[in-house]
């Protein structure tokens, strides 16, 4: 789950890149976009600890990042 919010978070902000006039935070921050799309869906599934799932996911999203570019 933690691989797969990470996964969805960096191609999220791949693709958004591209847009102009989104503002860079929080739709083209790896970091940021990863936590606010994994939050909701680990909140729901495994309650207050899905904050630390989230947090994670964006950790693992942001080192995906720095491998990969």
């Amino acid at each position: 789950m933690i691989l797969g919010f990470a996964s969805l978070g960096h191609l999220g902000a791949d693709f958004l890149q591209q847009f102009e006039e989104l503002p860079n935070k929080p739709w083209k921050c790896n970091l940021c976009l990863t936590f606010y799309i994994a939050i909701f869906p680990a909140m729901y599934t495994y309650g207050m600890q899905g904050i630390l799932i989230a947090a994670i996911a964006s950790i693992v999203s942001e080192t995906i990042y720095r491998f990969l570019v």
